[in-house]
């Protein structure tokens, strides 16, 4: 069945997958739109061709009457996949714990304890997103927390990752006009000094330059790219993408943020992964020569390799 969004009076039909799509970073408990039910979520993605889907709890942001900590969330994550599933979506959804860099400054012992203790749910794959935003975000006059606190929360979270030999995913961010890429140099360092997670390291939803890619790479690092990969003015993200090795390469989509091209404005959702993958896949092969089917099995098995999937 295929699925298709409207944006203003105009239907995308979205295309079909060349090979099954892992959305490696969705936020399932942040959608704001009414019509947004996480079960009818997963249904479409599983429609759209999604067979495996990591999802994001952040014992800060996240945290609610229904989800007040991580148990509670793997619960209710239970609860919406078995919904799911009694319609037909036989997709696989664990998730990632972690606390984001704007929750630094309401870190405290009692959040670390519990992503220490999520470790031990069988649905949680590893710790993300964290790391570093020296941006301030005008839309929510959010202030970036001082570097050197962010820093040192990002340290002691990979320092888990670490120790229980899980994988990691950053979220880096660097202000407007900061050609030194603060954000980006200051994460290698911590990396440098903590250590990459041997079971892996993910940039998420990464927007950078490929010079700023080949730095991580050469630690060992996998590059995820999202919606905003497919927007006009990011040419230098494609032309990342189409550089990034094919087994350090996966795809997500942020949902709900970010929705790509021409759907860009909508609330974001895991299904739209199918058309970042098209557009993205699409234009790599434009510029490499690969065949796009190998790209798209080639993603799926680097995602699952990473992930521990089903189909490894």
């Amino acid at each position: 069945m295929a699925i298709s969004f409207t944006k203003k009076n105009k239907v995308l039909t979205l295309p079909a997958a060349q090979a099954p799509l892992f959305d490696t970073h969705a936020h399932l408990r942040s959608f704001w739109g009414e019509d947004k039910d996480p079960a009818d979520v997963l249904v479409r993605a599983y429609e759209s061709g999604v067979r495996e889907l990591m999802a994001i709890f952040d014992p800060i942001s996240d945290m609610s009457e229904e989800t007040p900590d991580a148990r509670a969330f793997s619960r209710w994550l239970h609860g919406v996949l078995d919904e799911a599933a009694e319609r037909g979506a036989g997709l696989r959804v664990r998730y990632l714990v972690g606390v984001h860099p704007y929750g630094t400054l309401d870190y405290t012992e009692e959040a670390h304890a519990q992503i220490a203790e999520a470790l031990a749910d069988p649905l949680c794959a590893g710790i993300g997103e964290i790391g570093l935003d020296y941006h301030f975000d005008t839309d929510d006059q959010v202030e970036a927390a001082p570097h050197d606190a962010q820093i040192e929360v990002m340290a002691r979270q990979l320092s888990l990752a670490v120790e229980h030999d899980v994988p990691v995913e950053l979220h880096l961010r660097n202000d407007y006009g900061d050609e030194a890429r603060s954000a980006h140099t200051d994460a290698i360092a911590v990396l440098k000094r903590i250590g990459v997670p041997a079971a892996g390291c993910v940039l998420h939803c990464f927007g950078e330059d490929r010079a700023t890619m080949e730095r991580f790479l050469a630690l060992g690092c996998h590059i995820a790219f999202g919606g905003a990969a497919t927007f006009k003015r990011n040419e230098g993200v494609r032309e990342a993408f189409a550089a990034c090795p094919l087994d350090r390469l996966l795809l997500e989509t942020d949902c709900p943020f970010m929705a790509p091209e021409p759907i860009r404005g909508l609330e974001c959702e895991p299904a739209m992964i199918a058309q970042t993958a098209d557009v993205l896949i699409y234009d790599r092969a434009d510029r490499t020569g690969e065949l796009p089917a190998a790209i798209a099995a080639a993603i799926w098995s680097t995602s699952n390799t990473l992930f521990g999937g089903t189909h490894e």
